[in-house]
């Protein structure tokens, strides 16, 4: 899923090129940068563990989930992790706190009928890892900040979501 959307991410980084070198007058979208897209944004220099922030792919709805755990597969089995994750390869699947969003760059850990969502998601679920710093958590609202904010607005985008589903 990351390649195919660092594919998309760059097809649209040429357009916009294309579009600025031309001489048209056309409002044109802005396109912001997005850092290691092919890989989810886990590096060795900023592995995935637990209680990190991802977007994450729930139903149709693009998330923000907090990682309870991390999952390897070993011996036909999924093995938990305590150690950091450097290549999304070596996920089997992730257990999560979910937040749904609720308005442009709020969500919310409860659900109608009044409880969390938790859930194990597959590693091909996982879109991008975000930075704890762009995260702000208060009571059950979780509000994105600064590029974290920008990269949600990119990654929600209708289009996105169905490059990603198909």
């Amino acid at each position: 899923m990351s390649l195919t959307l660092a594919q998309l991410y760059s097809e649209e980084i040429e357009t916009s090129k294309k579009r600025k070198s031309s001489n048209r007058k056309n409002v044109q979208t802005k396109l912001i940068s997005i850092p290691n897209i092919q890989n989810a944004n886990i590096l060795v220099n900023f592995p995935l563990s637990k209680d990190d922030y991802i977007f994450v792919l729930y139903g149709e709805i693009i998330c923000v989930g907090r990682v309870i755990a991390l999952y390897f597969e070993g011996y036909n089995n999924h093995c938990y992790t305590d150690e950091p994750i450097t290549d999304l390869i070596d996920v089997s699947y992730i257990s999560l706190h979910v937040y749904l969003p609720i308005h442009l760059d709020l969500f919310s850990d409860i659900l109608k009928e009044g409880c969390c969502l938790l859930t194990h998601n597959l590693a091909s679920n996982i879109i991008y890892h975000i930075d704890k710093s762009g995260v702000l958590i208060d009571g059950n609202i979780l509000k994105l900040l600064g590029d974290e904010k920008k990269y949600f607005d990119y990654f929600s985008r209708n289009d996105v979501i169905q490059k990603i589903i198909f």
